[in-house]
């Protein structure tokens, strides 16, 4: 079902959902109880079987249905296609936000150089497991949770996906999600291509959202795992980084498919793309947040 609001929405938060459960009600309830500024709802149905989309009876909400799944970058730059306002959120469709937490996120967002703030996480599970951002942790590019530096505003090298909010002038203007497969890594390299475009990611401590980490997560194979980690290399790193990482990611099961077919993706195409816009490259952003590769 879709509705819309009497005035033209200033925020579009973008869902995309497969097989939520009640998880989705419940995000959208605290959406609609946190959120004071005209806000639109996107919910992106990645093809889900447990019927969570079903009678959706939420104001302001789009339905996009997908008819076979296609994973949550596909999902999120779908919903933001089909979004109306001027400013994306893109959050998980099992987090429940805090009270103040989109105001604050917004008072940063129009900020001079800023390209996406992201609010502290917390875990509904275990409330005291509570991560401020994110930086890469290791050669296989995975990702370690940062702890809180200071209560104002101030950068991080990545945000979570949970919930990040951008213009949508910076969003398309960045080329928006890249083609990363099934689930993760799409946040990660949006983040450090932010960096590397010459904004910068503000973490916003005292926004708060909470986030459900799923005990029965997206099924993730080793050739998708492999491909969203190996193009986010190839996208970003050069030299003996670069070298570094596929010496890693080369001991993975599956390698050579998941090279093979990002050799027959658009990763030249996406290469040149970044390549030409950005401003700083991959030792730079490295070193900026002390990250050894």
């Amino acid at each position: 079902m879709s509705s819309s609001s009497e005035c033209a929405p200033e925020v579009s938060i973008i869902l995309p959902v497969y097989n939520e459960g009640a998880r989705l009600a419940k995000t959208l309830a605290a959406i609609r109880d946190t959120v004071k500024v005209s806000y639109q709802i996107v919910v992106v149905n990645d093809g889900c079987t447990d019927a969570c989309c079903d009678a959706l009876s939420f104001d302001n909400l789009l339905l996009v249905d997908v008819p076979q799944r296609r994973g949550v970058a596909h999902a999120r730059n779908l919903g933001a296609a089909r979004a109306t306002a001027p400013t994306l959120v893109a959050m998980d469709a099992h987090c429940v936000p805090r009270p103040g937490w989109l105001e604050k996120l917004l008072d940063e967002l129009h900020k001079p150089g800023v390209g996406i703030v992201a609010p502290q996480i917390v875990s509904i599970e275990c409330p005291a497991a509570t991560t401020f951002g994110l930086t890469i942790r290791d050669r296989e590019l995975g990702v370690g949770w940062l702890h809180r530096r200071a209560n104002e505003p101030y950068p991080v090298p990545l945000a979570g996906c949970a919930c990040m909010a951008m213009t949508r002038e910076f969003f398309e203007k960045a080329g928006r999600f890249d083609a990363m497969r099934s689930y993760g890594m799409e946040d990660v390299e949006m983040c450090m291509r932010c960096w590397l475009l010459g904004y910068s990611v503000i973490m916003v401590p005292n926004a708060v959202v909470a986030h459900w980490f799923k005990k029965e997560p997206f099924p993730v194979g080793w050739h998708d795992y492999l491909y969203n980690r190996l193009r986010t290399a190839v996208l970003h790193f050069d030299g003996e980084p670069l070298e570094r990482i596929l010496a890693v990611l080369r001991t993975k099961p599956e390698f050579s498919d998941a090279v093979s077919s990002l050799l027959a993706s658009d990763v030249w195409t996406r290469y040149g793309f970044v390549r030409n816009l950005r401003k700083h490259d991959a030792d730079w952003f490295c070193r900026k947040f002390e990250i050894s590769i």
